[in-house]
């Protein structure tokens, strides 16, 4: 996460780029692009806004570059005009203008927000809060992708045999997140974005049931396959949900700030640890110093070998066999291999029972005064929620309610220079 933070803070640019002779573009965006830019340069030639700096960028591609690379876009258009369909205006080439956002000093002299600054008005949006409880409530789904690195193969290759295609297996995910997204986005397009997500979390927060109750590579095969499933379903909406809520000018720093997840990422290394050392132990005994089983039988005498080198294995009789397995291994203690895939479950399944609570909240239509941003209402729509239905009951163009002790002129002037407007903060 520290690294997300840095990479968003000295690499990230806010880039603001206008076509000057776009035609489409609205009122205010005209009347914006019509200011004499000119008269606000400082003698450094930077463009003062307030407590912020706009530097005249370069483009990384010529324009000939793009008539070249696109040159069906760049041809003449012609515009109807209104009740005469045979006159025709010719559109002008786009001439883009490119400018950087950058924090420093302003004209004044005053020192311009930084990270810190930022980082205080990110923490007192509540679109910030709403995506840090997304993603902290679904660090036990998370567990699914991280237990198909770190448990399913140990458990195929300790129970089947180095023989089984543990990556054939694990390639059903990678796969299947390449092909389906953009079915899937085009088939639910249109949707509510939790009501998308929540049947995605369930499922794949499920999704283990299968191997649990048939512990082969079949079920882990089955397993993959709805995990995929439930991930394209709702991983994706999550994403542009995020994207939705960034203020502008802090999209780098908010989507850092939300993945502050990661940070839990060495703990859930650990437990998949301790589940491997308790429910899916290894065989040391019946494998040599490089990890191979010694599951061949040297044609000399009665001694097990590996693919590599012998093995300190001696057979009785020529009716016995070498281990090809852990479970074939006679000092190996043999644990349920159910039980570590029912506690994945159980804990999965604690994701969407946390953001099927903390709903209204997530989808943001209710203030602090109406049952706790809904969490406390009950009602039938509150329990279809389970499985993403839409509350009818509330007000989708209510603005959010701002709460707590601040000066609303000096808190509004000070998140308008982001892109953001008082109505779009609430203070927690």
């Amino acid at each position: 996460m520290l690294l997300t933070w840095l990479v968003a803070y000295c690499f990230l640019d806010d880039l603001t780029v206008i076509d000057t002779n776009d035609p489409e573009e609205d009122e205010a965006t005209q009347r914006q692009n019509s200011t004499d830019i000119s008269t606000l340069e400082d003698s450094e030639g930077y463009i003062s806004n307030g407590d912020i700096h706009i530097i005249p960028a370069k483009s990384m591609v010529k324009p000939h570059i793009l008539r070249k690379w696109f040159p069906s876009y760049y041809q003449t258009m012609h515009i109807e005009e209104e009740n005469n369909d045979t006159a025709a205006a010719d559109r002008k080439f786009p001439n883009y203008q490119m400018y950087k956002t950058q924090y420093g000093r302003s004209n004044s002299g005053t020192r311009s927000p930084g990270l810190y600054h930022q980082l205080c008005v990110l923490l007192r949006m509540r679109a910030t809060w709403r995506v840090l409880v997304f993603g902290f409530a679904s660090f036990t789904i998370a567990m699914n992708w991280t237990s198909g690195e770190m448990i399913m193969p140990p458990f195929l290759e300790r129970r089947f045999g180095e023989d089984i295609p543990i990556y054939t297996i694990q390639s059903i995910n990678l796969f299947g997140c390449l092909i389906l997204p953009p079915i899937v986005g085009a088939l639910t397009n249109g949707y509510e974005d939790f009501s998308i997500v929540m049947p995605g979390l369930w499922i794949m927060a499920s999704s283990p049931i299968f191997v649990a109750l048939s512990p082969t590579a079949f079920g882990c095969a089955i397993w993959q396959v709805f995990l995929t499933l439930g991930e394209v379903l709702w991983s994706p909406r999550q994403l542009s949900w995020t994207a939705s809520l960034a203020p502008t000018g802090l999209e780098g720093l908010f989507f850092a700030v939300s993945s502050a997840r990661s940070v839990m990422g060495p703990l859930t290394d650990f437990v998949m640890g301790k589940l491997n050392e308790e429910l899916n132990a290894n065989c040391p005994d019946c494998r040599d110093k490089f990890g191979h089983f010694c599951k061949d039988l040297s044609d000399e005498n009665l001694q097990c070998i590996s693919v590599q080198e012998s093995c300190d294995i001696f057979l009785e009789n020529n009716e016995q066999s070498c281990p090809s397995t852990c479970l074939d291994c006679p000092t190996y203690n043999a644990a349920n291999p159910s039980t570590v895939w029912w506690l994945l479950m159980l804990a999965s399944l604690m994701t969407p029972v946390c953001i099927w609570f903390f709903l209204p909240f997530l989808r943001g239509h209710r203030n602090r005064d109406d049952h706790f941003y809904g969490i406390l209402s009950c009602n039938k729509n509150r329990l279809f929620g389970i499985c993403g239905a839409i509350e009818d009951d509330v007000d989708n163009n209510s603005r959010p309610q701002l709460y707590g002790q601040v000066d609303g002129e000096s808190y509004a002037s000070e998140t308008t220079n982001y892109g953001s407007s008082i109505d779009d903060v609430e203070l927690t």
